[in-house]
């Protein structure tokens, strides 16, 4: 008989410790659970089209972009983002040229992120 009991403790204590494991795994894995971060990519790296995302898991909600060539504004724009949610931007198509590289630089507050591409 109570071997059946410490076996019943080990088996309880196993259920809970797994269960409370995937809990904090979950919180872990989770972009928004206590983070701050924002991030801008490109949708499709390897092609010419400039179209990128901002994603934003962070508390700031307004986001300024530019898009330079030859360090020469092109094109500027704003936008708000909410908390966990991502913007896609497709900038105007602009002049290319051989060779040239195509800054995108995005501005948070005080926070700026760049990206750029060599067409």
């Amino acid at each position: 008989m109570q071997q059946i009991k410490i076996i019943l403790f080990i088996l309880i204590l196993f259920i809970a410790s797994s269960l409370w494991l995937f809990y904090q795994g979950g919180r872990q894995t989770d972009p928004d659970f206590n983070k701050n971060w924002w991030s801008v990519y490109f949708v499709n790296p390897k092609s010419n089209d400039l179209d990128f995302v901002i994603d934003n898991h962070s508390d700031k909600s307004d986001f300024q972009w530019e898009v330079l060539t030859g360090g020469n504004k092109v094109q500027t724009g704003e936008l708000k983002i909410k908390k966990g949610e991502s913007q896609n931007i497709k900038p105007a198509d602009i002049e290319k040229t051989a060779d040239q590289k195509i800054t995108i630089q995005v501005f948070s507050g005080d926070e700026k992120r760049e990206i750029y591409k060599n067409l």
